[in-house]
């Protein structure tokens, strides 16, 4: 991964969302006011180092995604789940390609299930290299976060 983390993490959340869910992703414009995220998930990782991934969005973004990629349902409880199923799927999708592109395709890594964070806050920090970045999907507030800890010299 590049120097500038930021522009690195949204150069992979554009790829990963514009490829698998058809959505565009923009950096934030600063003073613009946007929709905020409700829904989060985090993933960790181990491996060639170990950490956290962490991401918010908005349950509009994630409807959009459902009806792109699967269908919306009219039963609440299962709309819900599908919200749920396709925000651990996007996240896993990011987690992915953030270590690929952070520390290259031979180091492997072993990744916990996504959770979804009931209480939509974005996790605290655990790790002192943090990068954490908002961006604008399809004109709405999202956030990512990547934690780096432990980092193993191979």
């Amino acid at each position: 991964m590049s120097d500038n983390y930021e522009q690195a993490i949204l150069d992979v959340a554009s790829h990963v969302f514009e490829t698998s869910a058809f959505l565009s992703v923009y950096p934030l414009d600063e003073g613009g006011e946007l929709p905020p995220p409700d829904f989060c998930a985090t993933m960790t990782f181990r491996g060639a180092a170990d950490g956290r991934v962490s991401m918010r969005i908005a349950g509009e973004v994630l409807d959009t995604i459902v009806d792109n990629v699967l269908e919306m349902d009219s039963d609440p409880e299962e709309q819900m789940k599908r919200r749920n199923d396709v925000l651990k799927e996007m996240l896993n999708m990011l987690c992915g390609n953030l270590l690929t592109a952070h520390f290259g395709s031979n180091p492997v890594f072993n990744l916990s299930p996504p959770e979804v964070i009931e209480s939509a806050e974005m996790p605290a920090p655990t790790s002192a290299e943090v990068h954490h970045v908002l961006l604008n999907i399809e004109h709405t507030l999202a956030e990512v976060m990547f934690e780096v800890q432990n980092q193993k010299n191979s």
